[in-house]
C-alpha cells in the first residue's frame, strides 16, 4: 500500500506540472482550453475536499499548515497517510 500512495503522489505531482504548465506555455488548439478546466475543475475539488475535512475532523485532527498544503495538492492520498491519527 506504501508503494500505492507514493506512485499515486508522484503522479498527482505530475498531474499538476502539466496543468500550470499549460498557464505559462498554452498547448495547441483546444488542448489549453481542456487544461484550464481540468485545473480548475481540480483546483475546485481538492479545495471542497480540504473544506470538508476542515468541517468533519476539526476537533479530532488539527492540521498544520504544511498538512493542509499536501491535502490539497495529494488530496486523499495524503489523507491515507495521515488516517492512523483519526483513531
Amino acid at each position: 500500500m506504501n508503494y500505492f500512495i507514493t506512485f499515486a503522489k508522484v503522479m498527482m505531482a505530475l498531474i499538476w506540472v502539466l496543468l500550470i504548465t499549460n498557464l505559462f506555455v498554452p498547448f495547441p488548439g483546444k488542448a489549453a482550453i481542456v487544461f484550464y478546466f481540468l485545473l480548475g475543475f481540480v483546483v475546485f475539488m481538492h479545495l471542497i475536499q480540504l473544506l470538508m475535512i476542515y468541517g468533519a475532523f476539526s476537533e479530532k485532527l488539527k492540521l498544520t499548515k504544511k498538512e493542509a498544503f499536501s491535502i490539497f495538492i495529494f488530496g486523499v492520498f495524503k489523507l491515507w497517510q495521515i488516517k492512523g491519527r483519526l483513531a
